[in-house]
C-alpha cells in the first residue's frame, strides 16, 4: 500500500487543481453573463439613447404622438419606455387614447389612468378614456368602429406618429383588433396617414426577464460607433433604419415607469410589483413599423 501513496497524493492534487480551474471558469462565465446585459443596458439607455439606428427619424422628430391602447392599464404595462422617449422635449405633444374603461368600476379606472398620465406629464385634456358600448372587454370588437374613432382623433390632434400593439397583441383579442384597425387605416387613408409602430410581442421568457431580450431585440444593429443626435431633417435617401426602433428607458426612467404602474392601484398586487422589475416592457420597447 505505501508504494501507491505517492500516486494517490498526485491524483488528489490534480483533482483539486482541476476542480479549482473548473470553478474559476464557471465564475468567469457567470461574471460575464452578469456584466454583459448591464453594460449593454447602460450603453443603450444612456450613450446611444437617440442614435438614428435605434430611434428612427419618424419617432425622433414626431410632434404629435398618439399612444392608443385597448384597456386602461395597457399604457403602464407595455408602453412606458416609448412614452418616456419624448418626455421633456419641446414642441412635442403626447396623447393617450384608451378605447375602453374596463368591465368593473369604470370611473375608478378613469381616475387611475388620469393619474398615470399626470405621472408622465401628459395633460388631462390629452388623456382620453372612452366608454363605448361596442368596445367592451367581453365583446368582439368591430375594427371599423375603431377606425372611425382613430380617424376622428388623428384629424383633431393632427397626429403624425402612432404607437400601439403589434399584430400579435400580446395574445389579447382586443389588442389584436386595435392593431388590425390601425393597419387597415394606414392602407385606406392616403392623406394624412401618420407613421405607425407596433410594440413587438415577445415570448413569455422575454416578457418576464427583460434583460434577456436585449440580445434579440431587432433594433440593435451595429450601435457601437453611434452618437447622440438631436432633431434633424429626414435622410435624403430615406431612413435606412426606419422600419424598427429600440427605445430604452434609463434607470430614472424605469423608476418613473414603475411609479406610473402603481397609479393603477385597483389592479396593483405583488405579481405586478414583480412584473415592474422583471418585464422587458418596463425597460425597453422593441417597435416595428406597421
Amino acid at each position: 500500500m505505501p508504494m501507491y501513496k505517492p500516486l494517490l497524493t498526485a491524483a488528489t492534487h490534480l483533482t483539486r487543481r482541476a476542480a479549482k480551474r473548473r470553478m474559476s471558469i464557471i465564475s468567469s462565465i457567470l461574471l460575464i453573463s452578469l456584466l454583459f446585459p448591464i453594460t449593454l443596458y447602460l450603453l443603450l439607455g444612456n450613450i446611444l439613447v437617440n442614435d438614428p439606428r435605434l430611434v428612427p427619424h419618424a419617432i425622433r422628430n414626431a410632434q404629435n404622438v398618439l399612444f392608443i391602447t385597448a384597456h386602461p392599464d395597457d399604457g403602464a404595462l407595455f408602453f412606458g419606455p416609448s412614452i418616456l422617449q419624448s418626455l421633456g422635449r419641446k414642441n412635442v405633444n403626447r396623447y393617450l387614447l384608451v378605447l375602453s374603461s374596463g368591465v368593473k368600476h369604470p370611473e375608478t379606472h378613469k381616475l387611475e389612468t388620469k393619474s398615470f398620465c399626470l405621472e408622465y406629464s401628459i395633460p388631462d385634456k390629452r388623456c382620453l378614456i372612452l366608454q363605448n358600448k361596442d368596445l367592451q372587454f367581453s365583446k368582439k370588437w368591430d375594427e371599423s368602429i375603431i377606425q372611425r374613432i382613430l380617424e376622428r382623433h388623428i384629424r383633431k390632434w393632427e397626429i403624425d406618429l402612432i404607437i400601439t400593439f403589434d399584430a400579435d397583441g400580446f395574445g389579447d383579442e382586443n389588442h389584436r383588433a386595435l392593431s388590425n384597425a390601425v393597419q387597415r387605416y394606414s392602407t385606406v387613408h392616403d392623406h394624412h396617414n401618420p407613421t405607425a409602430f407596433g410594440d413587438d410581442f415577445a415570448t413569455v421568457w422575454d416578457q418576464d426577464f427583460g434583460g434577456v431580450g436585449f440580445c434579440s431585440a431587432g433594433g440593435v444593429s451595429d450601435p457601437l460607433d453611434g452618437k447622440r443626435v438631436g432633431v434633424q431633417p429626414p435622410p435624403k435617401n430615406g431612413d435606412a433604419y426606419g422600419d424598427k426602433a429600440l427605445i430604452v428607458a434609463d434607470w430614472s426612467g424605469h423608476g418613473k415607469a414603475q411609479a406610473a404602474l402603481k397609479k393603477h392601484t385597483s389592479a396593483y398586487s405583488w405579481d405586478r410589483a414583480l412584473y415592474s422589475s422583471l418585464s422587458r416592457y418596463m425597460w425597453f420597447n422593441d417597435l416595428r413599423r406597421m
